[in-house]
């Protein structure tokens, strides 16, 4: 009788290892969109030219709008981290950009739980690596 070798067990990353892996790339493509390859462009807030930051109107520790691309701007770091994001000006801002209707919904969607699957947050690791 033939013995049947054990199969090797595929460990799969773990949520918070995905969740990681996809706030990089999602900093990474939103750096993109708003700056030049070089990493320079205006700052969402201020309006200086420097390196960006991905810059969270909204924390990024309310999942529903951690990765909205509404809610994410290329800042400078003094707004993004020395003004805590600089929020006065970055409100205005989004209203300017997408509508006072837009903002309500984000901060609509920042008081609902959103819970990410491990197929949820692959699939958007796979968008924004493709993006890239």
């Amino acid at each position: 009788m033939k013995q049947e070798k054990p199969r090797k067990r595929v460990k799969l990353p773990s949520i918070p290892s995905l969740r990681r892996k996809l706030d990089q790339l999602f900093s990474k493509w939103i750096r993109g969109r708003d700056a030049a390859p070089n990493g320079i462009g205006r700052c969402y807030t201020c309006n200086r030219y420097s390196h960006l930051e991905a810059s969270h109107f909204i924390p990024r520790q309310h999942a529903a709008t951690r990765w909205d691309e509404r809610n994410v701007h290329g800042a400078c770091a003094y707004c993004n981290r020395w003004q805590h994001g600089n929020l006065a000006e970055y409100y205005v801002r989004l209203v300017r950009q997408y509508g006072q209707a837009t903002v309500d919904e984000l901060m609509r969607l920042k008081r609902q739980p959103a819970h990410f699957t491990r197929s949820d947050l692959e699939a958007l690791i796979e968008r924004y690596s493709r993006a890239l």
